[in-house]
Parts: C-alpha cells; sequence; structure tokens
C-alpha cells in the first residue's frame, strides 16, 4: 500500500527524515511512534501525500507519488487516503451528516447521494441517531467518530490517524480505537501515529522514529 526508499525530507538547513525505507502491505495495522520531533508528523505527510519528499522514492497504491502531476496526486489523495487529526477539525454550527456529506463535495456528486452516503457512513460508526447534531452537542469522542466517518466516506484504502486519541478521555480513546480496528477488520490499512506507546503496544506492529530516522520496525507481539 505503502513503500518508501531512501526517502527524505528537508526544510532548507533542517532534515526532518532521513533516508527512511518502510514498506506498508495491504491490510496491515501499525503504530508510528516517537517522541516531539522525531520526524511523526513529516512521515505523515509522506505517507499521505501531503508534501512531496526531497529525495527517495515513494508508492502510494502503486502509483509513483514523483511521476504525478499535482492535479493527480490531489486525485489519488481523494481516493485512496482517509485522513483523521487529534484536532476534529469539524465545522461549527453544521449538523454532522452535512460534515462527512462535504467530503464528497469536491467530486460533483449531488447533495442528495452525497447525505446518502454520509448516513451509511454515521451509521457505521455508530452515530445513526446523532447525525443532525452539531458539534457543540456532541461528545468529544462522538466528534472524533463524525471525523472517522467523514475520513471512511469513499471507503478509501488507507487510513491515517494522527494522535486519534490525544484530546479524548480514556474511555472515549478506548470506543475510537475500537473503531479504528474494526475498520481494519473490515480490510482497511490502518496507520496510527501516536506518542502512547500503551496504544503501540496493542497493535501488530510498531515503527519508531528518533530524529529523522526510523531506529526500529517490527512486531510488537
Amino acid at each position: 500500500m505503502v513503500d518508501l526508499h531512501q526517502v527524505a525530507k528537508r526544510y532548507g538547513a533542517l532534515t526532518a527524515l532521513r533516508d527512511a525505507d518502510l514498506r506498508i502491505e495491504r491490510g496491515e495495522l501499525l503504530a508510528v511512534v516517537g517522541p516531539s520531533g522525531s520526524g511523526k508528523s513529516t512521515l505523515l505527510n509522506i505517507m499521505g501525500t501531503l508534501d512531496r519528499p526531497t529525495s527517495g522514492t515513494l508508492r502510494v497504491d502503486g502509483f509513483d507519488i514523483g511521476e504525478l502531476s499535482d492535479r493527480e496526486l490531489s486525485a489519488l489523495r481523494a481516493a485512496a487516503i482517509g485522513f483523521v487529526f487529534q484536532q476534529f477539525h469539524l465545522a461549527r454550527g453544521v449538523p454532522a451528516l452535512d460534515i462527512v456529506a462535504d467530503g464528497l463535495l469536491y467530486q460533483g456528486k449531488r447533495l442528495s447521494h452525497r447525505r446518502q452516503a454520509a448516513e451509511r457512513a454515521l451509521r457505521r460508526v455508530g452515530l445513526g441517531d446523532r447525525m443532525r447534531h452539531r458539534p457543540h452537542e456532541l461528545s468529544g469522542g462522538e466528534q472524533q467518530r463524525v471525523a472517522i466517518a467523514r475520513a471512511v466516506l469513499g471507503d478509501p484504502p488507507l487510513l491515517m490517524a494522527d494522535e486519534p486519541t490525544g484530546n479524548l478521555d480514556s474511555h472515549a480513546g478506548g470506543v475510537v480505537m475500537e473503531l479504528l480496528h474494526e475498520l481494519h477488520a473490515g480490510g482497511t490499512t490502518v496507520v496510527i501515529i501516536t506518542h502512547d506507546r500503551d496504544i503501540a503496544a496493542t497493535l501488530p506492529r510498531e515503527v519508531r522514529l528518533r530524529d529523522g530516522r526510523i531506529e526500529h520496525d517490527g512486531a510488537t507481539r
């Protein structure tokens, strides 16, 4: 699903990612861990095609990113990758149904089609009875589930979750992790970026970064 070979990312004199070799197979579930400044966010941005590497080769879903135009890259990202962030990024005052439906806004789908797809996605994450609620009427865990519904709306084969439980209490975080496990069991490749070693220990594989380098990549059990 994702294949990095000798990938580096530099911002001026700062090298944020150094010679990364990483292969993620379809259907995997893994954690990317490391302290602040280790390169986790840079790796997320590279793997999610939000940023291009300075050097090296990156393939996502079989496509060589270096050979794609910006327009082609945007199309690949829209079709193949879903994103969940620590900050939920939900529009204030907008019902959950329309927040999720807006995930298909740029695909030219009619509003009725977008809302039907959004309803299915919200039911999938257990929010069938909260679709008309606005963000301020939802708990933190429910807001994160809305964000996940938006991310999986088009059934992307790859889901990137950046600190998905960072703003949640332990119960809500547990519910979100159960949902991510369920999505993985359904065939989605799930990459969870986290500083929480307890969460990482529950996943089959851990990739650990330090100072922009991958210092460990292996099974957790």
